[in-house]
């Protein structure tokens, strides 16, 4: 993950007063600590053709209450937009955004998947880190 990505992030957090720290055990990804809660950390590059991500399952774990997706959007080349998604959300198979790609013959290849969209921008929206700040502190 980008260092620059990673300075975003820390920025937007401070101007709420929460601290972002590094988790020295963590996995690869899932290596930010706000509080008691985890933080793995994705970046979708909205310059290029790409509109979704893939997050392995195997990876990201357990969904859990105390654990959120950090998806910072890039547009015009720079990180522009935090959105902090619990991670049980991505199990809300109803919507157009979270989807869950099971391989059954290969289960370490399942991953959740987001989908951004000019469809899926409103609905995104309500996870904008200013509207998930209380969440974070709770």
């Amino acid at each position: 993950m980008s260092s620059l990505i990673i300075d975003f992030l820390k920025s937007e957090l401070t101007s709420f007063d929460i601290e972002l720290t590094a988790k020295l055990d963590g996995r690869e990804e899932v290596d930010f600590l706000i509080g008691t809660n985890h933080l793995y950390l994705k970046s979708i590059d909205l310059d290029t053709t790409q509109r979704s991500i893939k997050i392995s399952k195997q990876d990201l774990g357990e969904l859990k209450d105390s654990l959120f997706v950090a998806l910072v959007l890039i547009i015009d080349k720079k990180p522009k937009v935090i959105y902090l998604i619990p991670s049980k959300q991505l199990s809300q198979s109803h919507s157009n955004i979270f989807i869950e790609n099971e391989v059954s013959l290969m289960p370490s290849l399942s991953n959740w998947e987001i989908k951004v969209s000019s469809n899926t921008i409103p609905e995104l929206s309500k996870f904008a880190l200013e509207n998930m700040i209380d969440k974070l502190k709770a």
